[in-house]
């Protein structure tokens, strides 16, 4: 007869399996490489996995397999909680929200590969090289209210409605037409992350890496 201590044990691995089986091929690659869920380390922060669902999309296309959890390396997501804390000290109703994340390469090479000729292409790193997300420690984020609509940024290629403006969101970027309230916005969500250990894009307010790109590329592999 099994004792409590081996029926226990036996519950583990049978629940370790399981979640094993349950997932997808994106997200067991991300277990594969030891990365994790965010939300097992910080269940207040929002996920909305924008490229997993084919309706908001820019590709119009599911990446993911429909998948809507964050992954990332373990030390970058305990600072993706402080960020959280930071941002809830300053403006306790609002959160952030995880747009993308950890990114296999073959994500990346059908992105890159969709993006070609339509404008867009520099916000898909070349996938021969390697983006920070095909490392785990890149995240595009953004901030949403008590209401679970998002701060105004100003459009963004993650949308397929901001995305079809093509001009209106360059402009943008380079900071022509952006308004006091976008601007103000972006700080914040800066001035957040920044406090927290992340390094920003000069060229995409919503991408923060947790690493320099020298440092990601020396201490982890590529997600592939």
């Amino acid at each position: 007869m099994l004792n409590h201590t081996t029926k226990q044990i036996i519950l583990l691995i049978f629940l370790l399996l399981s979640s094993n089986v349950l997932a997808n091929g994106v997200e067991r690659k991300f277990i594969a490489a030891d990365l994790i869920d965010v939300n097992t380390i910080d269940s207040s922060i929002k996920v909305d996995l924008v490229n997993s669902d084919p309706r908001k999309n820019f590709f119009e296309e599911d990446f993911y397999g429909g998948l809507n959890k964050a992954y990332l390396r373990r030390s970058i997501a305990v600072m993706l909680s402080k960020a959280q804390d930071i941002l809830k000290k300053a403006q306790p109703t609002y959160s952030l929200q995880v747009l993308d994340a950890a990114r296999p390469r073959s994500v990346s090479r059908a992105m890159y590969e969709k993006m070609q000729g339509t404008g867009f292409e520099r916000y898909v790193a070349n996938p021969d090289k390697g983006s920070m997300h095909n490392y785990g420690i890149a995240v595009d984020i953004t901030i949403i209210d008590e209401r679970g609509n998002q701060l105004d940024m100003g459009p963004s290629p993650f949308y397929r409605s901001h995305a079809k403006i093509y001009w209106q969101y360059f402009l943008k970027q380079i900071g022509m037409g952006v308004s006091v309230d976008q601007q103000e916005n972006r700080h914040l969500l800066k001035q957040t992350m920044v406090k927290a250990g992340f390094y920003p894009l000069s060229h995409e307010w919503w991408h923060f890496n947790g690493m320099t790109k020298k440092d990601a590329r020396s201490t982890y592999s590529i997600i592939e």
